[in-house]
């Protein structure tokens, strides 16, 4: 089995585990809605700053979202957000390598939810979405490697990793400037969505019953 057959056969064997995820969740409508339109926003967002190289929110679009809705939404959002978008950039063979970096940065934003108990540490945040930047720069390098044919080389990899670093680094310095000027709202904004999806049902406690009482006589 050929290197480039290995990688696809690994991507689309997450990228399938990762929706049969979502779709076990059993999602509500509103669910579905909610996860297609922040799928569809980080896909124009990453349109929008098109002529900013590697400059985009749809990176902190899909950390937030994973944030606040969980994992299985979150890759959601990352994989379809990165499909989505490719209609206008063109699909190729880093299309599933978008899809499951961004996928990933989803299910990062779902743990660091939990770590922080979903309160939303401005800094640390954002260097959380730094990280990802760089790491969704050194996923999405490998398809380079993957159209080039052949085994690669540690070399080889060094190479195109090295080649793709300043473009990786304004991802990062992109990612913090927009989640510091829109994050913390953003979030708050699908706090106050996921809230409204949130019915529990409880039964209602037994009232006491009615004791009637005596009328008192009418004064002599």
């Amino acid at each position: 089995m050929t290197w480039q057959l290995t990688t696809f056969t690994i991507l689309g064997l997450v990228l399938a585990a990762g929706f049969a995820w979502y779709e076990r969740t059993h999602p509500s409508s509103k669910v579905l809605a909610m996860v297609a339109t922040l799928a569809a926003l980080a896909a124009i967002g990453r349109i929008a700053f098109a002529p900013l190289p590697n400059v985009k929110p749809t990176t902190d679009i899909v950390l937030l979202s994973g944030y606040v809705l969980g994992g299985a939404p979150g890759f959601a959002v990352g994989a379809l957000g990165g499909l989505s978008s490719n209609l206008v950039f063109g699909q190729g063979p880093w299309t599933p390598w978008q899809m499951a970096a961004w996928g990933l940065v989803g299910v990062i934003g779902a743990g660091w939810g939990r770590v922080t108990r979903r309160r939303l540490p401005r800094w640390s945040t954002a260097v959380i979405c730094a990280l990802c930047g760089l790491m969704y720069g050194a996923l999405t390098n490998l398809s380079t490697l993957t159209a080039a044919g052949g085994t690669p080389s540690l070399a080889q990899w060094g190479a195109v990793e090295a080649a793709g670093l300043p473009f990786d680094i304004a991802h990062a310095v992109g990612n913090v400037a927009f989640f510091l000027a829109f994050g913390p709202a953003f979030v708050r904004v699908l706090q106050r969505y996921r809230a409204r999806l949130e019915v529990r049902w409880v039964s209602a406690a037994p009232s006491a019953p009615m004791i009637p009482t005596p009328l008192e006589s009418p004064p002599a």
